[in-house]
């Protein structure tokens, strides 16, 4: 057996949880075809009692299909799952190039996150030598629960788009986190309102003191929010009216790149495809 082989069994007889749910999922995928619990246990080489528990939540849970003769088939979740991560990667792809262009016209500190089902991961940033200290000091939160972020552009763009969080505020505005916070329920929701008129969210200094934000939304070719992009600065040196223009125009960019690059290839000239 070669070392990659030797690898391979360690990782699938790792007997942890998760390693034996992957152990599964893996051999149906293999195998191409629908496998039967036989089959499948002696590929996993784990007890068949516990391949036909794992199996069996597996198929309740959508990620495998169970068909009447009993076999096993990857299930429709897993092509959900596998829809969300192209598109995610796509998003990295199309937006990294607009991170770098809202940088080099600005001088300050370009970004893009992800948002899925309310949670936030930053994927790409971009900023020079004199933001670095910045961008170590400030803080970059991505907990909606969070006042830091419910009082940035990124939360408003989030909030503006989510009632469910909003409405776990339960009527109270984000506990201001400088001078400059909003602390009245009627204006927060009048922010937000703005946001949903204008795609565009801005806040200045509510969140450090000499900083400004301007954010808006980037979505998925079907129209839901799956990221937003967001350019951070020195109050007084952000334009706030140039550069919710640019935001838009690059977030309208960014949501037909990301939708070129999940479509499939086309197959060359003058041949159809098999």
């Amino acid at each position: 057996m070669t070392m990659e082989g030797m690898e391979g069994e360690e990782n699938r007889d790792d007997r942890t949880v998760t390693g034996r749910v992957v152990a599964v999922l893996d051999a149906v995928a293999a195998r191409g075809e629908p496998v039967g619990l036989a089959d499948l246990t002696r590929e996993v080489g784990i007890p068949k009692p516990t391949v036909r528990r794992i199996a069996a939540d597996l198929v309740a849970r959508r990620m495998l299909e169970r068909g009447p003769d009993g076999r096993y088939r990857l299930g429709p979740h897993l092509l959900d799952l596998g829809s969300r991560a192209a598109l995610q990667q796509g998003l990295l792809t199309a937006a990294t190039p607009h991170v770098q262009d809202l940088f080099a016209r600005t001088g300050e500190i370009a970004w893009v996150c992800r948002i899925s089902d309310g949670s936030i991961s930053f994927m790409a940033m971009a900023f020079g030598a004199n933001r670095a200290p910045d961008v170590r000091r400030g803080e970059w939160p991505n907990d909606p629960r969070s006042p830091a972020l419910q009082g940035s552009a990124l939360g408003r763009v989030l909030l503006a788009e989510r009632p469910d969080l909003l409405d776990g505020l339960h009527g109270r505005p984000p506990a201001p986190q400088t001078p400059r916070g909003t602390t009245s329920w009627p204006r927060f929701l009048d922010e937000l309102k703005e946001v949903r008129d204008t795609a565009v969210a801005v806040e200045h200094e509510q969140i450090h003191l000499g900083f400004s934000c301007v954010a808006t939304g980037v979505r998925d070719p079907g129209g839901a929010l799956i990221g937003c992009l967001g350019v951070t600065g020195r109050t007084g040196r952000l334009s706030t009216r140039s550069m919710a223009r640019l935001l838009r125009v690059a977030a309208e960019d960014i949501t037909r790149g990301a939708e070129t690059l999940l479509e499939p290839p086309r197959p060359p000239e003058g041949r159809q495809p098999s």
